[in-house]
């Protein structure tokens, strides 16, 4: 069924919104005030991705204002300027479809004399591909922290100077290099079971799906390979993925790397804001070992002298020190 502006699309997403369990929002386009109206009761909204170019900002169709208000509310932001898709997503499962923006016109809220065309419709029990291609856009997006509202803040008003010149500008910040962010590093239990969903699309828990989708994203593995192309695309992503070679570089100037110095190191280097706390990554790292073994095709291995575990470089026993 469509629901459609100016009839029912408003109440049937407030319907939609209030029944959610966890709810993320792409819009390109994002008004204050209509945010306010259309989520302030629920507490359900995880994260709201925006496009946020900045002829957006500058005209007016978003607000920069939308962060301090999510962030008050504990509602992660997120930028991605190649966003054109409207949509609601349930836990990833299910969707609310729309060509609504959020804006009072595009939502007829509050009530607008002229108001805008818009439709949406839900979709039932996304598929893996579904979602897959979500995950993908999350991946390449930017969160909003506090110090890049602020360059963008200082920077907007020269730049509304020069409009319309809108070719000749665009907004500058320093962002964390989200290759470096715990969430860059695999998620996936073991390989194995990462493929076993790929290929069956079947999963046990909802947490196990999503690690594979997450993987699958930060990797860019196609669906639809063969078990020899994807350990193929799998090891080769992984390996040149930089928070990857960086840490193995640490590894080969030393041949071993014993889990304690591997939490430090992986704690040193990542850009989250805040620094996660060292207990918070130990399942990363172990998830890591593995990956690291597994695709390695024996150049690692892991054993563990003096109870603590070791991934270490496998020579070969014929090579002289020398050669080494």
């Amino acid at each position: 069924m469509l629901h459609k502006n100016g009839i029912n699309l408003h109440t049937k997403l407030s319907e939609y919104i209030s029944n959610s369990q966890a709810l993320f929002i792409f819009s390109p386009y994002i008004k204050l005030e209509t945010l306010k109206e259309l989520i302030d009761g629920s507490e359900k909204v995880k994260a709201v991705f925006v496009r946020w170019e900045t002829k957006d900002l500058i005209l007016g169709v978003s607000d920069l204002e939308i962060y301090p208000y999510l962030k008050s509310k504990g509602i992660a932001l997120f930028r991605n300027a190649r966003l054109h898709l409207k949509a609601y997503l349930d836990e990833y499962k299910n969707c609310f479809l729309t060509s609504a923006n959020i804006s009072s016109r595009a939502l007829n809220l509050p009530t607008h004399s002229t108001y805008n065309y818009e439709l949406a419709t839900v979709v039932e029990n996304l598929s893996i591909e579904d979602r897959l291609y979500f995950s993908i856009i999350e991946s390449d997006s930017i969160l909003i922290t506090n110090s890049i509202y602020k360059q963008l803040s200082e920077q907007l008003p020269e730049k509304k100077k020069e409009f319309p010149n809108e070719d000749e500008f665009a907004l500058k910040f320093e962002a964390p290099d989200k290759n470096f962010l715990i969430s860059a590093l695999p998620m996936t239990y073991n390989i194995d079971t990462l493929y076993r969903i790929y290929e069956d699309k079947e999963f046990v828990t909802e947490t196990e799906l999503n690690c594979v989708l997450h993987d699958l994203a930060i990797y860019k593995v196609p669906l639809g390979l063969s078990s020899s192309e994807f350990r193929q695309k799998l090891s080769e992503s992984f390996f040149a993925h930089k928070f990857i070679k960086s840490f193995l570089e640490n590894l080969e100037a030393t041949s071993e790397i014993y889990f304690g110095t591997a939490k430090d190191w992986i704690h040193k280097n990542c850009t989250d804001v805040p620094v996660p706390r060292k207990w918070e990554i130990t399942e990363n790292i172990q998830i890591l070992y593995r990956w690291i073994v597994k695709l390695g095709d024996g150049k690692y291995v892991v054993d563990r002298p003096n109870y603590s575990e070791r991934l270490s470089i496998v020579f070969d026993k014929k090579l002289t020190k020398k050669d080494r």
